[in-house]
């Protein structure tokens, strides 16, 4: 008993350290394929708009913090089935069988991290989310407002926006007021218009990109081509306004999900829902994203040791296709949840955590005869799982 003690501790740390560096390997090439998708689009920021590598390397990296809700469960699923499948075709569980090592004891290493994985997608979700996502918002918005370059350049007739052009005299970089501005707005065919004041400042609404220009003391020159129509009006104050979301390629929303607010924007969001189907969407989205999609790497680690363990006779790279699939199934498993929860009136944290206890209840049936040596294969044992509840149904 002392020898198989000091080879199961010493087993453990093994398979940890195994698991470990195809854990963070697959988290990093996981995170980056998604990423990649948003690299394009913020390349063209950089040639097309001028935008410093900087603000792209900051939006990136903010951007990274909700993929890691997917990829952090994602990678935990693909490094144990992985790693136990690689022992069983070297012949080390075989090994292990022969020792008389009860082979669920691979739950304590591979509980231990798939605890640590819960919580750094619990840290993830409810922390750094809401946290990274005001970040990418108030980057983006930083960027836009330097593409038009009316905070910091002086004397030049910038025509970033499309149909717009806008010459400012001077700025005031403390107090944040323009003088001398002349805006002519051409983004209509049948109306031209041509805005002068003597000073203003610029504001710009994080949700929808508008940005308005509130002049004082200057004159409205505006030709109506449809009425052949010339007016002239002196203003005090004058608020001219333009969308800049045209600017910035679609690389991310700027309104809020509700998994992105914090504890105050969130009570204000279902206070501000109209329905109850609107408060339940919220609900739903909430408790998928900050609790039931962190909480299902434990419930995958049911369904991974025997999917690692009797993975040899399924071929070499049936892991990944493995870990693909499962992940497919359980994303299907919320879609369906999601509508039949709404249906029958379901709470959301009841809905939320409904694919979780059927990928749980789905590894405990293949554990039942861990130990054993089958001819049925993996997929098999699954298959008659699936007829077996067909039937029960009847």
């Amino acid at each position: 008993m002392e020898i198989l003690k000091k080879l199961s501790d010493k087993f453990n740390k093994y398979l940890l350290k195994e698991l470990t560096i195809i854990l963070l390997l697959s988290m990093g090439i996981l995170t980056f394929i998604l990423v990649l998708g948003r690299l394009g689009k913020m390349v063209d920021l950089v040639i097309n708009k001028g935008v410093g590598f900087r603000d792209i390397f900051l939006l990136i990296v903010y951007s990274a913090s909700p993929y890691l809700t997917f990829t952090l469960p994602m990678a935990f699923l693909l490094s144990v089935i992985v790693v136990l499948g690689r022992l069983s075709t070297e012949n080390e569980i075989l090994i292990l069988k022969a020792s008389g090592v009860n082979l669920k004891r691979l739950f304590i290493p591979i509980t231990v991290l798939g605890i640590l994985i819960t919580l750094c997608g619990l840290l993830n979700a409810n922390l750094l989310l809401p946290k990274s996502s005001e970040l990418f918002r108030n980057t983006l918005i930083n960027v836009v407002k330097k593409g038009i370059s009316v905070d910091d350049k002086e004397g030049i007739f910038n025509d970033t926006v499309r149909g717009i052009v806008i010459y400012i005299n001077k700025v005031d970089p403390d107090k944040k007021f323009l003088s001398g501005v002349v805006i002519s707005d051409d983004r209509d065919k049948e109306i031209k218009q041509t805005i002068s004041a003597q000073k203003g400042y610029i504001n710009v609404d994080p949700n929808t990109l508008d940005l308005y220009f509130a002049l004082e003391n200057g004159t409205l020159h505006r030709w109506e081509k449809a009425n052949n129509t010339y007016r002239n009006i002196r203003f005090n104050n004058y608020t001219f306004s333009m969308n800049l979301s045209a600017m910035v390629p679609n690389i991310g929303g700027l309104r809020k999900k509700p998994y992105e607010m914090n504890s105050d924007e969130l009570a204000k969001a279902l206070k501000d829902a109209t329905s109850d189907n609107d408060r339940y969407s919220i609900m739903l989205d909430i408790y998928n994203i900050k609790a039931a999609i962190p909480f299902s790497s434990l419930a995958f680690i049911f369904l991974t040791i025997p999917l690692g363990v009797k993975r040899s006779i399924e071929g070499k790279f049936s892991g990944m296709l493995y870990s693909l699939l499962l992940f497919i199934f359980y994303y299907i498993l919320m879609a369906f949840t999601e509508n039949f929860g709404m249906a029958i009136h379901l709470p959301a944290f009841l809905t939320s955590f409904l694919p979780n206890v059927i990928i749980a209840t789905m590894g405990f049936y293949l554990l039942k005869n861990l130990n054993e040596e089958e001819h049925a294969t993996v997929s098999q044992k699954l298959r008659y799982f699936w007829t077996y509840c067909l039937e029960k149904t009847k």
